[in-house]
């Protein structure tokens, strides 16, 4: 038996990194997992890999597109959506003084507007399981640091919608939480054509930060995105797990 046996999941951003590694430890404890993504290749090639996988090819920065997700989980998971992950998003490295608000613009749309749109649509759904959502946020709300302001403003709105639906869902059996990430060892932090030792010299930059002084891995995000999917959690809503190596303390 799997925690999450016959119950239904939805990842935006699955296809790599956290998202594919939230939907693989859903997927090997039961769950049927939607992957929700821009790039199909990389959709249909998880899927191939995880017969718990199914896909939707989707911009979700377009409401149409949120649209035609929403349709496919009434469809074929019969109009029930226990799990729903928000997790697409993009991490612009950016000074105000070289911004401009079109950069805000794509920024919010994707970490901010996207989320709420794909939690509106597929609400109905949520309700219909008495279902949970899990929001993705990042240390950088509580650490921050200069350029990334649209980031961690985005990630800020996110952590306030998390505890505010949390309240109000609740009645409804329905739990609202968040994990916020550190340094997670994904294709974000790559930077090309770097030799070895600067790739070496990169990374030691980068986990200096980390009282841990590693990468954390994708996995390492997952088996929390697990806990709190699962009945294990069941009286928790409105938190923030810090996946972080201590780097937010």
């Amino acid at each position: 038996m799997g925690k999450l046996d016959n119950r239904t999941a939805l990842v935006t951003g699955g296809g790599s990194g956290i998202g594919l590694a939230i939907a693989e430890a859903f997927a090997k404890e039961g769950a049927k997992v939607l992957l929700v993504g821009r790039r199909e290749s990389v959709l249909k090639e998880a899927c191939e890999k995880n017969e718990n996988f199914c896909y939707a090819a989707a911009d979700i920065t377009k409401s149409e597109d949120v649209a035609k997700v929403a349709d496919y989980v009434k469809e074929n998971f019969g109009g029930k959506l226990n799990i729903l992950v928000n997790n697409a998003g993009w991490c612009p490295v950016q000074p105000l003084k070289a911004m401009t608000i079109s950069d805000y613009d794509k920024a919010f749309d994707l970490d901010v507007r996207a989320l709420v749109d794909m939690t509106i649509q597929t609400l109905p759904y949520i309700l219909a399981a008495k279902g949970n959502i899990i929001n993705l946020s990042s240390v950088g709300v509580t650490h921050r640091a200069a350029n990334l302001s649209m980031y961690q403003g985005a990630k800020a709105a996110v952590e306030n919608f998390t505890r505010v639906w949390a309240i109000e869902l609740a009645g409804d059996g329905v739990r609202v939480n968040a994990i916020a990430p550190g340094a997670i060892r994904t294709d974000i932090w790559n930077v090309p054509g770097l030799t070895a030792e600067q790739n070496a010299e990169h990374e030691k930059a980068i986990t200096s930060g980390v009282p841990f002084k590693r990468f954390g891995k994708p996995e390492e995000v997952g088996a929390i995105a697990l806990f709190l999917a699962s009945d294990d959690s069941s009286y928790v809503s409105g938190s923030v797990y810090a996946v972080d190596g201590a780097m937010g303390a």
